[in-house]
């Protein structure tokens, strides 16, 4: 019989270290981090857009794609309809998951509509908003991890800009696989998810990501 290794099987440093990382990498933390790199990383991207117009598309995104969302499930905890702002639950990340899928729309749609806004950030923003509906969908199932969802679609992301030849060094993708890697262990320390809803939970997110910005 396999034996499962819990939370408490691991010395203290191990599990201190991976919750460091499982809040520094919270889904919704990453992406920020990804249009960050879009707009300030990426060497051709956004070449050419003054510095406050940056900081404009930077807003944007934090307050619709973190603020908001971040705001229901605290709401939420308040009223009483969740027990835990971890939402620990499948029955607790329903109405954070609509959440998200609204803003996430949001997003999309007023970039789509700003025609100077590069169609990479645009579509990176609808790859969040494909990956949460899907994970509304999959909820119904299993506890599909949000924070492999996260790092799945940093992987497409940086998978699609050294495709698409706007990145001649592969060092980022490396450097967020080998990230996104971390991060699923750790989730696997500290939370009670296992290996199979980390690992769909990534290929969800890559996924969701490079069919819009492809397509």
């Amino acid at each position: 019989m396999e034996t499962q290794l819990t939370a408490s099987n691991y010395p203290s440093w191990i599990k201190y270290t991976s919750a460091v990382i499982s809040i520094i990498f919270h889904p919704l933390f990453v992406g920020v981090m990804m249009a960050a790199y879009l707009i300030y990383g990426h060497p051709d991207y956004f070449t050419g857009f003054y510095a406050q117009e940056k900081m404009m598309k930077m807003l944007a995104v934090i307050n619709n794609n973190v603020f908001f969302p971040l705001l229901v499930v605290v709401l939420l905890k308040a009223l009483g309809f969740s027990d835990s702002v971890l939402l620990k639950t499948q029955k607790e990340r329903i109405v954070p998951y609509i959440a998200s899928i609204t803003f996430f729309f949001w997003t999309y749609h007023v970039f789509k509509n700003q025609p100077e806004t590069p169609r990479v950030l645009v579509n990176m923003c609808r790859g969040m908003f494909f990956t949460s509906a899907a994970a509304l969908l999959l909820n119904n199932y299993f506890k599909i991890s949000m924070h492999g969802m996260g790092v799945g679609g940093a992987a497409g992301l940086m998978l699609f800009t050294v495709i698409d030849g706007s990145l001649h060094s592969g060092l980022p993708l490396i450097v967020t696989f080998l990230g996104s890697g971390a991060v699923l262990s750790a989730r696997k320390v500290v939370s009670d998810h296992n290996w199979f809803e980390l690992i769909t939970g990534f290929i969800l997110g890559m996924i969701s990501q490079l069919i819009p910005l492809w397509f």
